[in-house]
């Protein structure tokens, strides 16, 4: 797992990246405080949410691309032509499966992208 990427389920333990110093405990709070004031429920489409999520956390579409990715595997993640259609609202509505490697890449849960897509 990359420093990013979260457990897909609420009751899943989160994997904490590396300590460097106490730094990483640091980040990894200033991004939860950054992130406790993006609601999906504000956001009309999946895009605007997925969008500022990236923004909230000071991170490029690469990044979202590296952090998708399981053990380094680019097939595991989610490619950067995709999140760019994704993030400018031109994909359309993305599978099953890319829903969990979005997930992955932004650092969130599942089920913050479920009511998008009922």
């Amino acid at each position: 797992m990359t420093p990013n990427s979260i457990a897909l389920s609420e009751s899943a333990p989160e994997i904490a990246p590396p300590n460097l110093n106490g730094r990483s405990e640091a980040i990894a709070e200033i991004s939860r405080k950054w992130l406790a004031g993006i609601d999906p429920s504000q956001f009309r489409a999946c895009h605007e949410y997925l969008l500022a999520v990236r923004l909230a956390r000071h991170m490029t579409k690469t990044d979202v691309v590296t952090a998708s990715m399981l053990n380094g595997d680019p097939a595991s993640g989610v490619s950067l032509p995709t999140i760019s259609k994704i993030e400018s609202g031109t994909y359309g509505e993305p599978g099953f499966r890319t829903m969990i490697r979005l997930a992955r890449g932004y650092g969130i849960s599942v089920s913050s992208l479920e009511r998008f897509f009922v």
